[in-house]
Formats: C-alpha cells, sequence, structure tokens
C-alpha cells in the first residue's frame, strides 16, 4: 500500500470514529509507518478536527528520535507524538498505531499512582480477545495501564520502561488512565480490528464495575 493510500485509509477511520463518538473535537490521533521509509510515520497533525481531516493533515516524524521530517506550513505533530515513536521503535513490525478517547475508558478507574507510573490490570477473558490472536481457552491476561500525566513525554518515558522491563505486552494495546487507549497492529487493517476489540472490552469491564 502507497503512502497516500494509507493516509487515505487513516483519514476515513478518523470520520469513522468521529461520528462513533471517539474522537470529539480535536481528540485523538492516528498514525501509519510510511513503507517506503521504514524510519519515519506519519501522524494527524496538532489541533486538527478529526471529523473534518483530510489527507494533508498529516506530519512526518522520525522513529528513532521522534524530531520532524515534514510537513505542511503551519502543521506540527500531535501532542502525543512521543507516544507513537516509542511504539514504533520498540516494535518494529508495527505498521499503525491509533488512539482515540472512548467513553468507557474514562469511565473506568484503576486508581494508577503517579509514583507508580503504570500498572497491569487484569482483563476478563472474553471471546473477543480471539481478535487479538489469542486462542487460549480462558486467558489469565492483564493491560498496562498508565497514570495520565499532564507532560505526555513523561507517560512516553513510562510506556518505554515498562517495554524495557515487562516486555512487550501479550495484548495489542495500552490504556492511559481517564485519557484513552492506544492500539497497534502490523496495518491500519489489524489496528484497526484491535481498536473495535478493545472498545467492546472496556465496555464490558465498565459495566462490570
Amino acid at each position: 500500500m502507497d503512502l497516500m493510500t494509507s493516509l487515505q485509509e487513516i483519514t476515513k477511520l478518523s470520520h469513522l470514529y468521529y461520528e462513533r463518538q471517539w474522537m470529539y473535537a480535536t481528540a485523538g490521533n492516528l498514525s501509519v509507518r510510511d513503507r517506503s521509509s521504514w524510519e519515519q510515520f506519519w501522524i494527524t497533525a496538532s489541533g486538527k478536527h478529526k471529523g473534518e481531516l483530510k489527507e494533508t493533515d498529516f506530519v512526518s516524524v522520525s522513529v528513532a528520535d521522534g524530531t520532524l521530517v515534514s510537513a505542511k506550513e503551519g502543521l506540527k505533530p500531535s501532542a502525543e507524538t512521543s507516544i507513537h515513536q516509542v511504539l514504533y521503535s520498540q516494535m518494529p513490525d508495527v505498521g499503525s498505531c491509533l488512539h482515540v478517547h472512548t467513553l468507557d475508558s474514562n469511565l473506568l478507574e484503576f486508581g494508577v499512582e503517579k509514583t507508580e507510573g503504570y500498572r497491569d490490570i487484569p482483563i476478563p477473558p472474553i471471546e473477543m480477545i480471539k481478535a487479538f490472536g489469542i486462542w487460549d481457552e480462558k486467558p489469565s491476561l492483564t493491560m498496562p495501564v498508565f497514570y495520565n500525566h499532564t507532560h505526555v513525554p513523561t507517560i512516553a518515558n513510562e510506556i518505554k520502561r515498562y517495554f524495557v522491563t515487562e516486555g512487550i505486552p501479550k495484548v495489542p494495546f495500552l490504556l492511559i488512565e481517564g485519557h484513552g487507549p492506544t492500539v497497534w497492529g502490523k496495518s491500519i487493517a489489524e489496528a484497526n480490528k484491535h481498536l473495535e476489540a478493545v472498545h467492546f472490552l472496556l465496555q464490558v469491564m465498565a459495566r462490570r464495575v
């Protein structure tokens, strides 16, 4: 898939997520790795309304250090670019990362302390887990939940610390408490599948509280 086709696909998802009330106003950010230059990725520019996003509303960022590679005049990277950069740099096979703000992900409270940075939270072994490629019967799984620091690079550093000390999560997503989930996949389609499954999973967890 060429870059323009990828950006068009991400743009369509942005509009869909807005309609689903997952990306109200300018919330959330979506990115895709540039397959012609695997060492950079394209992410939604800061301040763009996700229901009106266009294929030109993206900027290119280095996977290695998160520096801006290319952008139209007046565009700057999303505030959460540092989180995407950590995910791409820690998982070389990941081709897309999607971050949204769903209602249930904000209603759930796990009490992660600022001093902790993160905590592994058990998730129910529901059938939808198979969407993550996990086929074990009633698997005992957890999801990493991170404290919502105001300074986003601090969250990114905590995510990197988790990956280095705990390893890559068995599930293809993480949650920032009081903020929203971030998912990843080898392709945009796979990342979208994971996001839909995560949305359902968090709905189930919110209703069990």
